[in-house]
């Protein structure tokens, strides 16, 4: 898990897109199999994510988000996902 600013986050994020963005390009897909940037970043202007490879999660404050993520964390386990 790593934690940023939802700032740096989307940042980081949006260059995640371009590159995505570019070989979707370059394999030549049309527009409908494009990758969209809204499913990337988070429309907020502050607080902070947590994210790891596959999750992302926006909360107010560095503390909240933490405890948000390590309460994913224990639900994720006693669902079995």
């Amino acid at each position: 898990m790593q934690v940023l600013s939802i700032k740096k986050y989307n940042e980081l994020q949006t260059q995640k897109w371009q590159r995505d963005y570019d070989k979707a390009v370059a394999e030549g897909r049309n527009w409908g199999c494009m990758p969209q940037l809204a499913f990337y970043i988070f429309n907020k202007n502050y607080g902070f994510v947590a994210f790891g490879e596959k999750t992302a999660l926006w909360d107010k404050t560095k503390k909240g988000v933490i405890e948000y993520w390590e309460q994913e964390q224990i639900r994720r386990k006693v669902r079995g996902y």
